[in-house]
């Protein structure tokens, strides 16, 4: 029962860290992020709109959300402690409402994609921002990631495949094989790595958006998927390790760790850093 009561302390982490401290620490990110801007900036780039009172709003519809999320969660946190002390609880079951839970938890962050765009919708109706020359600046993979965690991430996908040929060996109930385990995984580094190929090559959305605070948007990002990468390997590694000693009442646990450090990469991606002078108060989206 010792998993069971690690799971049970571990939770209410996730909802604490996920739907109250990322909240928290986005609206001081927002609110610092416009105080960076002067009002006679705002009133230049966005003519007519109060950006400040425009922010406001979203971030009280912001908080009421996550106040809905932890809600639910509390409510979760109640079922699984009745259910899991019964002697037949299936781990499987228990690990769907925890993925399900995440996903409800990213609906805010979702949120501010949504109102990001919106915004940005609604000032290049009012107004056009001066063509601006291209820079011309060498950008390659290493400009953006470190080379230790690019080579961590390679490191990762390698270790993964050899755990998948080494099961082949010893096959378990529901192991998919070799070919589905490691398409399945490739095509997640191949979906990420064209998302940050998009944003570093691809047209630049944010109209007002400098190339310091596009770069540092990219770099953001580009480091926060490639350790979702390494992560998620570790964590199916893991899992495939568990059903081979056959410890599967031990899944829940493992899976809201591996959430909790999902959790701190996001976090990470409101720490304070410093800005550009002349960046406007809609590069505000830390994670896109």
């Amino acid at each position: 029962m010792i998993e069971v009561y690690l799971f049970l302390a571990m939770f209410p982490v996730q909802i604490l860290g996920m739907s109250v401290l990322y909240p928290v620490l986005y609206t001081r990110f927002i609110r610092t992020s416009l105080r960076n801007v002067p009002e006679e900036r705002h009133a230049e780039l966005y003519p007519g709109v109060d950006v400040g009172e425009a922010h406001e709003r979203f971030l009280a519809r912001y908080r009421v959300a996550n106040s809905i999320v932890v809600a639910v969660g509390l409510l979760l946190l109640g079922w699984f402690i009745r259910y899991m002390q019964s002697p037949g609880w299936d781990a499987g079951a228990v690990g769907g409402w925890i993925t399900a839970y995440f996903v409800l938890q990213c609906f805010p962050i979702m949120l501010n994609t949504w109102f990001t765009i919106k915004f940005n919708k609604l000032h290049r109706h009012f107004s056009r921002e001066p063509r601006r020359k291209a820079t011309l600046q060498r950008r390659g993979l290493f400009d953006i990631v470190s080379p230790l965690t690019v080579l961590l991430a390679i490191l990762a996908y390698f270790q993964f495949v050899a755990v998948v040929f080494y099961v082949a060996r010893h096959p378990f109930p529901g192991f998919g094989g070799v070919f589905l385990n490691i398409a399945t995984f490739s095509l997640t580094y191949v979906l990420l790595g064209a998302v940050v190929l998009y944003l570093l090559y691809g047209k630049k959305r944010g109209p007002l958006l400098t190339h310091p605070d596009r770069m540092r948007i990219v770099n953001g990002v580009a480091t926060y998927y490639a350790w979702i990468l390494i992560l998620t390997s570790i964590s199916m590694s893991l899992n495939i390790a568990r059903k081979l000693v056959d410890l599967e009442t031990w899944g829940p646990f493992m899976g809201v760790v591996f959430l909790l450090f999902i959790t701190l990469l996001t976090l990470r991606t409101v720490s304070p850093r410093p800005r550009q002078p002349e960046a406007d108060g809609l590069a505000s989206n830390p994670v896109r």
